[in-house]
């Protein structure tokens, strides 16, 4: 399929000034679909671009504008590894309608998983998720989707026309089952509800409380590494360092800290899809929230140019096996470690439909080390009863 008809072509106008000599800049070493030039065998790229300018459906509008204001901004940071082919498809067209924004997002997803390309989505409001979310409807098993938020943006019940305060509905619906499982990064627990949160533990979901979460940036890293999807509103950051998010706040993750997290996930081979969304450039100063942004997208694609291939089913000859007997579980719960990363595995005894072997689950070493002190592990319990549910 060739995708170009989805896009309009990027139109920037040349910056002012240049951190760095033009030949050193992320601009002058990717393909960008031009008006005279689209982009063409796209199976040579390792990671793609795009840009959603849509915010219908957004309880802030002005987020559709902020594509182009994070492209700009990232053009001119440093290049990449010359080995990592990268490519800018430009911006989905708008048709006026948002469900067609939705669909659009859906196909280009799936055309890019097809050929094994890593997706950067650049919003718009954060209910185009929803494409992404289509897209994952139509593969097998199950999938982790992981937000960064500040809020939780879903509503119980969860029965409202669509918008960027709850189109986490569609996700968490009980007719989905575990078709996926859901982790939030960075909740404020005076913008959620009591509702929300008990809805989440009554599913064996979870949402990791800011101070949490900051308290050990480290920890997060295996939540980030079994995502599929990672969709992050630009209000999780505080407002001193994101004045532009479409909601602020004074109380949030630090620039330096959400860089950590796209570097995370960039390293990841889970994840294909990393969208950014609620910048609102109306709201910005000097493009600060667009520069964050944009050093954000460079973190993340500067993780994937340092993947390497260690999941336990793909590379069990650089891993180490360690069967801890957990008498309050009445299982034993296998853990397995790389030697080339040190990351770390759980394995869930319940099968994976679409392997045949058990579920594999990241964790961190403190789950080894809680699991070998007889405490069962929150993320094996979770993914536990979540899966076993299904299974019986």
């Amino acid at each position: 399929m060739d995708l170009n008809g989805y896009f309009d072509p990027v139109s920037l106008e040349r910056p002012r000034f240049g951190y760095l000599p033009e030949t050193e800049t992320f601009s002058h070493h990717i393909s960008v679909h031009t008006p005279d030039r689209p982009i063409r065998e796209l199976d040579r790229f390792q990671v793609a671009i795009f840009g959603v300018p849509e915010d219908k459906n957004g309880c802030i509008r002005g987020s559709g504008k902020a594509p182009d204001h994070v492209r700009g901004q990232l053009y001119r940071l440093r290049k990449m590894n010359r080995n990592l082919k990268i490519c800018d498809l430009g911006n989905v067209k708008n048709s006026g309608q948002v469900n067609d924004s939705y669909y659009a997002v859906r196909d280009i997803l799936l055309e890019l998983k097809e050929r094994q390309i890593v997706a950067v989505m650049l919003g718009g409001s954060q209910d185009l998720s929803r494409g992404a979310f289509l897209a994952l409807e139509k593969s097998e098993g199950m999938d982790q989707v992981l937000t960064v938020d500040s809020m939780l943006d879903f509503t119980v019940p969860g029965d409202e026309p669509v918008d960027s305060r709850n189109y986490l509905n569609q996700l968490l619906r009980p007719a989905q089952g575990t078709r996926f499982s859901y982790v939030n990064l960075g909740h404020q627990a005076y913008f959620v509800t009591g509702d929300q949160l008990d809805m989440l533990e009554r599913t064996y979901l979870q949402s990791i409380r800011l101070g949490d979460a900051r308290n050990n940036l480290q920890l997060t890293e295996p939540l980030i590494r079994d995502s599929a999807f990672v969709g992050i509103d630009m209000g999780a950051v505080r407002h001193a360092d994101a004045p532009g998010a479409s909601i602020a706040s004074p109380n949030g993750f630090s620039g330096d800290e959400l860089c950590q997290i796209t570097r995370y996930a960039g390293l990841s081979e889970m994840v294909r899809t990393i969208g950014f969304f609620e910048l609102n450039p109306s709201s910005d100063l000097n493009d600060q929230t667009a520069h964050l942004a944009a050093q954000a997208v460079w973190y993340f694609i500067e993780g994937v140019a340092h993947r390497i291939k260690e999941h336990p089913l793909d590379t069990p000859e650089h891993l180490k096996k360690f069967i801890v007997n957990l008498n309050a579980a009445g299982h034993d719960i296998i853990f397995h470690k790389s030697t080339l990363s040190d990351r770390w595995w759980m394995e869930i005894p319940v099968k994976n439909p679409a392997t045949g072997y058990n579920f594999f689950v990241s964790c961190s070493y403190e789950d080894y080390q809680q699991a070998c002190n007889q405490e069962i592990p929150d993320r094996w319990w979770r993914y536990l009863h979540r899966l076993g549910n299904e299974s019986e």
